[in-house]
C-alpha cells in the first residue's frame, strides 16, 4: 500500500501547489511564503486530528507517508543543486568571485561558528550540537529573493551575487552539517579535523564533479540534436554524480553536483544546438518548480509539529540565533568585505546594495529538510534532536515572515528598484525603433493589400504618439546616444554569432569565446561608451593565455600539436570575426540610424571598420605564413553555408507540401551524409623538414651535406609571432637565428632595416662575444632556426671557410653600425636604411 500513498499524496500536492501557485501570484505572495502556508496548514490539519473535520482524511494522508527526511534529500536534492548551476553563466559569475565566495562560504563559515558560540553559554547545550544549528540556518533560499529582486527590477549585479550565493551557499552548507553529524556521533573528530575534512570533501566533489561533468559531455556531444535523449543525459547526470560522492566515495555530493552542473551549462551556453538547449531549459523549469514546491511543503508540513514543543526558553535561544546570524552576515559585508576592496580583490558595492544582500539572506527549503534530517538521526539524543529541529524551524519562519514580507518594500525603499538611466535610454532607443518599424510595416501593409491611405494614417496616430514620447526620452548627447547604439552593435553580434552558432557554420568552442567577448564589449560600452567597447574588442585579436602557453610548450618541449590547434582556433575566430562584422555594417544604416541618426551610425561604421582592418591584419599575417590552411578554412565555411541553406530550404518545401515525408526524409539522409564528410576538424600540419630548412639558408648553401645533416640534428625550430621581440639591444646573447620564413625589423637605434627569408640574427654576439648591437622584432609569423653559440662556434670550428666568411660579415655589419651613427650624428642620412620585401630571400646579416 505505500507506493498507492506515495502517488496519491504526490498528485494531491503537485494539484495544490498549482493551485497555490497562481493564488500567490495574483496576490503578489512570494512563492516560499506561499508555499510554507501550504505546508503549515496542512501540517495544522494534521495535528488537529479529526477536530478538523472532513479535513482530517488529508491530514492523515500526508502524516502517514513514507518517506524520510533522507529519501527526501535523495530525491529532491541532487535536481534543486543542478538547476540552479545549470542556469548560471559561470563566466559571468567570476566577475563577482569574491562577493559571491564571501556570501557562499566564509560567511557560512562565519554564521555557523557565531550561532554555535552565542548559544552554547546561553543554552548550555554542548558546542557541536550548537555548531549544528548554525549550519542548518546558514542554507539560504533564493528562490523567493529573486523573484523578488526581479519583479521590482533589482540591479542585475545584486541577481547575480544572489544566484552564485545560493550555488555554492547550499554545498558548503551541506558539507559542514554532514561534518557535524559525524563529529557529534562519533565525538572523536576534533575542529581542526572537521575545517580539514571540510576543505577535502568539497574539494574531492568538485574534482569528482569536474570529471563526470566531462564524462557527461561526450554524451551530450552525441544527443545533442535530440532533444529527449539529450534532456535524458541531463536528468541523469545529477543524480548518478550525488550518489557516487555519497555512497561510493564518502565526500561532498552536493559540490560535486554543483560542478558538473556548471560544466553541462557551459555546454549549453556554447551556441551550438540551440533548440535542442532550449528543450532541455523547459525540462528543467519544470522539474525544478516541483522539486523546490515539493520539498518546502513537505518540509514545512512538519512546522506545527515542532513549534508546538515552542517555550519561553527556546523563544529566548531563537532571538540569539537570529542576532547572531544577521550580524554575522553584517560582518562579512562591512568588514570583510571593504578590506578586499581597499585591496583590489573585489569590486565596489554601494551600502544600499550591502543591505539589501544582508536582509535578503531568507532560509527555505533545504533548511527545513536538514532539520528534519536530524530528527531520524537515531544516535543524537531525543533533547538535541528536538532542540536543533525547533530552532532551524523558528528561525525559518522569522525569515519567511519577517524578511519575506519586508524585503519588497525594502528594495523600493533603497530606490533599487528603479532603472539605470542608461537602461532607462536603452529601452528608450528599443521603443523608438519598435515604433518607427512598426510604421514601416503599417505602410507596407496598406500598400501591399489595398488598404486606403487614410485608414493607415488613422492606425498610425497611436504610433506617432508614442514614437514622440519616444524620441524625447533617447539620450540628447552625442557620446550617449554613441554608447546605447554601441550596446545595441553588440547585442547584433551576439544575434549574429547565434545564427551561426545554430547552423552548425562555426565551431560550438569559437561561438562560445565570441559571444563572451560580445558580451564584454557590450558592458565596456555600457560602463564608458566607445572606449570601453573598443577595449573589449580588441581582446580578439590578442593572443591568450592558452596560445602563449602552447607557444612556450613548442619552443621549450618540442610540442607542435598544441600549437596547431591553437592556431586553428586563432584562425577560425579571426575569420568569423571578420565576417560578422560585414554582416553588420548594413545594420548601422538601417537600425542605427533611424534611432540615433545619421552622424552616430556613422561612427558606428567607423569603429566597426577599425575593428575590421585590425581583425584583417591579423589575419592577413597568419594567412601568409598559412595559406593552404587558411584557404581549407574559407572553403569548408563557404560548404557548411551551402549545406545550411539547403537544409532550409528542404524544410521550407516540405512545410509547403511540395515535397513528402518520404522524399524529405531521402534529402535530409543525404544532406547529413555530407554533413559528415565535412565535420572533422581541419588539420594545421606545423611539422618542418629542418634539414630542407637548412639547406635552404644562403650562408649554408656551399656546405657538404653531412655537415647540413649535423646542423640540422642540433638545431631547434621556433615558430615566431608578430611583435615578438627576439633580441634587446644591450642584453648578453649567444643564440643565433636564421629566418627560415617570415620577416624581422632589426634597430640598431639609428638604423632600421627589414630582412626577409635566410637571413642570419645573432652572430655578432655569437663570434665576437660582445652584447646584442640592435633589438630585433617580428613582422609577422615566422619560423626560425635556432642554434645555441656553442653549437654555432663548434660548427664554425669544423669549416674554416665558413667561420672567416661569417667573422668578415659581422665585422663588416659592426662597422656598418658604427658608420650609420658617424653620418647621423654629421647630419647625413643613416647607410642602408632601405627596406626589403618581407617575403624576399635576403642574406644580409647583423
Amino acid at each position: 500500500m505505500a507506493l498507492p500513498l506515495v502517488l496519491t499524496a504526490v498528485v494531491v500536492l503537485v494539484v495544490l501547489i498549482a493551485l497555490v501557485e497562481a493564488a500567490g501570484s495574483r496576490l503578489a505572495m512570494p512563492q516560499s511564503l506561499a508555499l510554507a502556508a501550504l505546508g503549515i496548514t496542512l501540517g495544522l490539519v494534521a495535528v488537529a486530528g479529526d477536530a478538523a473535520g472532513p479535513l482530517a482524511r488529508v491530514g492523515r494522508l500526508f502524516a502517514e507517508l513514507p518517506l524520510s527526511a533522507d529519501a527526501l534529500i535523495l530525491i529532491l536534492l541532487p535536481p534543486l543543486l543542478f538547476d540552479a548551476a545549470f542556469r548560471i553563466d559561470a563566466r559571468r559569475m567570476l566577475d563577482d568571485g569574491v562577493p559571491i565566495v564571501l556570501l557562499a562560504v566564509v560567511a557560512v563559515l562565519v554564521s555557523t561558528f557565531a550561532v554555535g558560540f552565542v548559544l552554547a553559554p546561553l543554552t548550555g547545550k554542548a558546542l557541536a550540537v550548537c555548531l549544528l544549528v548554525g549550519a542548518i540556518i546558514s542554507t539560504t533560499d533564493p528562490v523567493a529573493v529573486l523573484s523578488i529582486f526581479r519583479d521590482v527590477g533589482a540591479p542585475a549585479r545584486l541577481v547575480r551575487i544572489v544566484e552564485g550565493e545560493s550555488l555554492f551557499n547550499d554545498a558548503a552548507a551541506i558539507a559542514l552539517f554532514t561534518i557535524l553529524i559525524t563529529a557529534i556521533t562519533m565525538e572523536r573528530v576534533s575542529l581542526v579535523d572537521g575545517f580539514l575534512v571540510f576543505l577535502l570533501t568539497g574539494a574531492g566533489g568538485a574534482v569528482v564533479g569536474a570529471a563526470t561533468g566531462s564524462l557527461a559531455g561526450a554524451l551530450i556531444a552525441l544527443t545533442r540534436h535530440h532533444p529527449a535523449a539529450l534532456t535524458s543525459v541531463t536528468v541523469a547526470l545529477p543524480y548518478l554524480t550525488f550518489l557516487l560522492c555519497e555512497e561510493a566515495l564518502g565526500i561532498s555530493g552536493a559540490m560535486a553536483v554543483v560542478v558538473s552542473g556548471l560544466a553541462t551549462a557551459r555546454r549549453a551556453q556554447s551556441g551550438r544546438a540551440v533548440a535542442s538547449w532550449r528543450h532541455v531549459h523547459q525540462i528543467w523549469n519544470q522539474l525544478a518548480f516541483w522539486s523546490n514546491s515539493l520539498v518546502f511543503v513537505l518540509a514545512a508540513f512538519l512546522v506545527p509539529t515542532l513549534l508546538s514543543r515552542f517555550d519561553a526558553a527556546l523563544a529566548l535561544a531563537t532571538a540569539a540565533v537570529v542576532g547572531a546570524a544577521f550580524g554575522a552576515r553584517a560582518f562579512v559585508l562591512w568588514g570583510v568585505l571593504p578590506m578586499l576592496q581597499r585591496a583590489a580583490l573585489a569590486g565596489p558595492i554601494s551600502h544600499r546594495a550591502r543591505t539589501l544582500l544582508w536582509w535578503g539572506g531568507m532560509r527555505g527549503a533545504l533548511t527545513l529538510l536538514l532539520a528534519l534530517s536530524v530528527t531520524e538521526t537515531d544516535a543524537i539524543g531525543n533533547e538535541a534532536q528536538e532542540f536543533v529541529a525547533v530552532l532551524a524551524t523558528a528561525f525559518t519562519a522569522f525569515t519567511i515572515l519577517v524578511n519575506g514580507m519586508t524585503l519588497r518594500p525594502l528594495t523600493r525603499l533603497l530606490n533599487l528598484h528603479r532603472l539605470t538611466p542608461f537602461d532607462r535610454n536603452v529601452g528608450a532607443g528599443a521603443r523608438a525603433f519598435a515604433t518607427a518599424r512598426a510604421r514601416q510595416k503599417v505602410h507596407t501593409a496598406a500598400d501591399r493589400y489595398g488598404i486606403a491611405g487614410e485608414v493607415a494614417a488613422r492606425a498610425l496616430q497611436a504610433y506617432a504618439a508614442a514614437a514622440a514620447a519616444s524620441e524625447a526620452t533617447v539620450p540628447a548627447s552625442a557620446s550617449d546616444r554613441l554608447a546605447l547604439a554601441l550596446v545595441v552593435l553588440a547585442q547584433a553580434e551576439r544575434a549574429a554569432l547565434s545564427r551561426h552558432g545554430e547552423s552548425a557554420v562555426v565551431s560550438p568552442g569559437v561561438v562560445e569565446l565570441l559571444h563572451r567577448e560580445a558580451q564584454r564589449m557590450r558592458e565596456g560600452a555600457r560602463a564608458t561608451g566607445r572606449r570601453g567597447y573598443l577595449s573589449a574588442a580588441a581582446r580578439i585579436t590578442r593572443f591568450p593565455l592558452g596560445f602563449r602557453l602552447a607557444l612556450l610548450a613548442q619552443r621549450r618541449l618540442g610540442l607542435r600539436r598544441p600549437l596547431a590547434t591553437a592556431l586553428a582556433e586563432r584562425f577560425e575566430r579571426l575569420l568569423v570575426g571578420r565576417l560578422v562584422l560585414a554582416e553588420l555594417a548594413p545594420f548601422c544604416k538601417e537600425r542605427i540610424s533611424p534611432v540615433m541618426g545619421p552622424r552616430i551610425a556613422r561612427m558606428c561604421s567607423g569603429i566597426l571598420a577599425r575593428r575590421a582592418e585590425s581583425l584583417g591584419t591579423a589575419l592577413a599575417a597568419l594567412t601568409l605564413q598559412y595559406p593552404h590552411y587558411a584557404a581549407l578554412l574559407e572553403q569548408r565555411f563557404l560548404e557548411r553555408i551551402a549545406l545550411t541553406e539547403e537544409q532550409r530550404e528542404y524544410e521550407a518545401l516540405r512545410e509547403q507540401g511540395i515535397i513528402g515525408a518520404e522524399v524529405s526524409g531521402m534529402l535530409s539522409e543525404e544532406l547529413a551524409a555530407a554533413g559528415r564528410r565535412i565535420a572533422s576538424a581541419l588539420t594545421l600540419d606545423l611539422s618542418v623538414d629542418k634539414r630542407a630548412m637548412v639547406a635552404a639558408v644562403p650562408l649554408f648553401a656551399t656546405l657538404p651535406a653531412s655537415t647540413i645533416d649535423g646542423i640540422a640534428r642540433v638545431l631547434r625550430t621556433r615558430l615566431a609571432v608578430p611583435g615578438e621581440r627576439l633580441i634587446r639591444r644591450g642584453e648578453a646573447g649567444s643564440e643565433v637565428y636564421f629566418l627560415a620564413s617570415g620577416a624581422v625589423e632589426v634597430d640598431t637605434g639609428t638604423l632600421k632595416v627589414t630582412l626577409g627569408r635566410g637571413a642570419c640574427i645573432g652572430e655578432i654576439s655569437a663570434v665576437l662575444g660582445e652584447p646584442r648591437s640592435a633589438d630585433v622584432t617580428t613582422l609577422g609569423y615566422g619560423e626560425l632556426l635556432v642554434l645555441t653559440g656553442r653549437a654555432f662556434r663548434t660548427l664554425l670550428a669544423g669549416n674554416p671557410a665558413l667561420a672567416a666568411e661569417v667573422k668578415a660579415l659581422a665585422a663588416r655589419r659592426k662597422a656598418e653600425g658604427a658608420g650609420a651613427v658617424r653620418a647621423t650624428a654629421g647630419g647625413g642620412a643613416p647607410r642602408d636604411g632601405r627596406r626589403e620585401g618581407a617575403g624576399q630571400p635576403s642574406g644580409r646579416t647583423l
